[in-house]
């Protein structure tokens, strides 16, 4: 048996996995996924049961942190504007029974059912998606010519850029270089999307974060690394 599901009374549901890939055990905290643990499969899941004990503390910091997350989330309605970096949202009621999403240049209008109430929480859910589908779109638009620009300013080299819908980074830079960046880098303001940018670039030179690193970062952002990190702590991928 490689998996097994308990439910401990602190922490609601529990899954741990065996993993061949798994060199130490690890806890993932997620909204949806809830409380996963990887284990070696090498170690039994009694001690990886004593492990999570072990953890129990940090992991309802964790949770009661996601649970404020969604709390804080905006609620979307026609009276209130909302815009992406780049674009509008209209609210629109409409004859009809599902949700459309339709984007102009300056502007994105979402039509909903005109018998529902736009803030009943299945309509919330589906505005959020349309959302992150204009986030993407306005991240193809802006992120690689941004990318570009700084790497020809300090001269870094990169294989790839591609964008993701990832809410557990802001930005990766692998070892061949190749760069991943989320499309929720685009709810941040510019200096920050430059900041993280910069960030990825550096990696191409520095594969970690040792004092190298944060020497040439601080060259390319005007000796802001460390304040501009401090601030990215303020903003979240889940709360918008």
């Amino acid at each position: 048996m490689n998996r097994k599901t308990v439910v401990v009374d602190e922490i609601g549901t529990v899954e741990y996995g065996k993993s061949a890939k798994a060199r130490h055990m690890r806890i993932a905290v997620g909204r949806e996924t809830g409380v996963v643990v990887s284990v070696p499969m090498h170690i039994s899941f009694e001690e990886a049961e004593k492990f999570l004990i072990s953890k129990l503390k940090w992991i309802k910091k964790a949770q009661a942190k996601l649970n404020s997350e969604k709390r804080e989330q905006t609620v979307y309605n026609a009276k209130d504007e909302f815009s992406t970096k780049f674009r509008t949202m209209n609210l629109l009621p409409e004859d009809r029974e599902n949700l459309r999403l339709k984007i102009f240049e300056k502007h994105f209008n979402i039509y909903y059912p005109q018998n529902m109430d736009v803030e009943n929480s299945d309509i919330q859910s589906v505005i959020r998606r349309f959302i992150e589908h204009v986030w993407k779109v306005e991240a193809h638009e802006y992120l690689p010519e941004r990318l570009m620009y700084w790497a020809n300013s300090f001269n870094f080299k990169y294989t790839s850029l591609t964008i993701k819908n990832t809410r557990s980074f802001w930005g990766k830079c692998d070892g061949h270089n190749a760069i991943v960046l989320s499309l929720h880098l685009m709810h941040l303001p510019d200096h920050l999307i430059d900041y993280v940018i910069l960030h990825e670039l550096c990696h191409t030179v520095h594969k970690n974060h040792q004092r190298e690193f944060w020497q040439l970062l601080d060259r390319c952002t005007s000796s802001k690394a460390k304040s501009m990190a401090k601030e990215m702590k303020n903003y979240s991928t889940s709360v918008y």
